[in-house]
């Protein structure tokens, strides 16, 4: 097991000793597939405060990516068998309440109720990220420190539900690193690259990208489409697809967790999102912080879509729409520049690691009524 960030009291020039506050991350059986590299940066940011870190996530998943040492890894049974869970819960507290942790952080709400009962079997108080609009709200227990909204809309409908008190529904923005620049149409000798990405829950929206990939194809345009997902209507849209002629031209890739995801960016030229989410999209995220101008079927929970100036946005499933905002971006190159631009400055004042993990710093002491060590 990686051994944890030493929960020593820090030396402060012999003047003020103080120890740190230890925080425990609570990852979800889909926490770090869906947040990965915003976890990751996350982690990075609080580093640079003595403070302990232990992440405790599923026993499967893939922990590659985290910084461990010096962060701890604390894995936790997921079994389904009724017979099975007490056991595996309680053999979790035990490791929590051993690990010396003041604080726990579920990451987002698929860790929400986890991260309640070990509060409340370790005397602990705890807070909650969410990134959706459909997390089922409710009132939280006494133990609960602050709930963090990962995006204005989320913000918002949690004040509407009245939760709790507003101070304690506060807005913390994911932090994703950006590319330095734009980085479509860098080189015209290659074909056009597009992505469309996001689960298949609905056919027509996804439809429509096919059917304007066909008419490109048609017309000439010497482009490389790629469809990243996966979901019920994958077969329908597959059968799609080959009707229209497309499967010399175009690659179904299934769906890529947000670190995967980065290398299918990189090469893209145009990413586009046909259907809004409740949840706010990491994906979508990650290819405006890659330098890649969005096409957006309109935004629910990211208000880091912003019509004509970070994307271009169009009406779900209205393949002619659609088409007419792929040409203008493929048509005047210095245009699809410039909206990647205003992207990626929107997302450095907005979306900063730095800033993120500092918000997550302050609230953590707050939280725990610790000080901070004193020079």
């Amino acid at each position: 097991m990686s051994q944890t960030v030493s929960d020593n009291s820090a030396e402060t020039s012999g003047k003020v000793s103080v120890k740190p506050v230890h925080v425990g991350l609570v990852a979800g059986g889909e926490t770090l597939r869906n947040l990965g590299p915003v976890v990751r940066h996350m982690i990075v940011g609080l580093l640079d405060e003595p403070l302990g870190i232990t992440l405790l996530c599923p026993a499967k998943v893939d922990v590659a990516n985290i910084p461990a040492p010096p962060v701890r890894i604390i894995r936790y049974d997921t079994t389904r068998l009724p017979f099975l869970r007490g056991w595996a819960f309680e053999a979790l507290a035990q490791q929590v309440a051993h690990a010396g942790i003041s604080l726990l952080h579920a990451l987002d709400a698929d860790a929400a109720d986890l991260t309640g009962r070990l509060a409340a079997e370790a005397g602990l108080d705890y807070i909650i990220g969410v990134y959706s609009l459909g997390w089922d709200v409710r009132t939280p227990d006494a133990h609960c420190r602050a709930i963090l909204a990962a995006g204005e809309p989320i913000h918002q409908r949690l004040l509407r539900s009245h939760v709790g008190p507003d101070d304690m529904i506060q807005l913390l923005r994911p932090g994703v690193h950006q590319a330095r620049e734009a980085t479509c149409f860098v080189d015209p000798a290659h074909s056009i690259a597009i992505v469309a990405g996001g689960e298949f829950r609905e056919y027509r929206p996804f439809a429509a990208v096919l059917k304007v990939f066909a008419q490109l194809q048609k017309s000439g345009r010497d482009c490389v489409f790629f469809i990243v997902g996966n979901g019920p209507d994958e077969t329908r849209l597959r059968r799609l697809a080959e009707k229209l002629g497309l499967m010399q031209s175009l690659t179904f890739v299934d769906r890529q967790d947000a670190d995967e995801l980065k290398g299918i960016l990189r090469a893209a030229d145009i990413f586009i999102s046909p259907m809004p989410s409740d949840r706010l999209e990491i994906e979508l995220l990650s290819a405006m912080a890659a330098g890649v101008p969005v096409v957006a079927a309109g935004a629910k929970a990211c208000d880091f879509i912003i019509p004509d100036e970070t994307a271009l946005t169009y009406r779900p499933g209205s393949a002619a729409k659609l088409a007419d905002k792929l040409a203008l971006l493929m048509n005047d190159h210095p245009a699809s520049e410039r909206l990647a631009e205003n992207a990626l400055a929107y997302l450095r004042e907005n979306h900063s690691p730095a800033k993120m993990a500092g918000q997550l710093i302050d609230l953590y002491y707050a939280a725990t009524g610790k000080k901070r060590a004193v020079d």
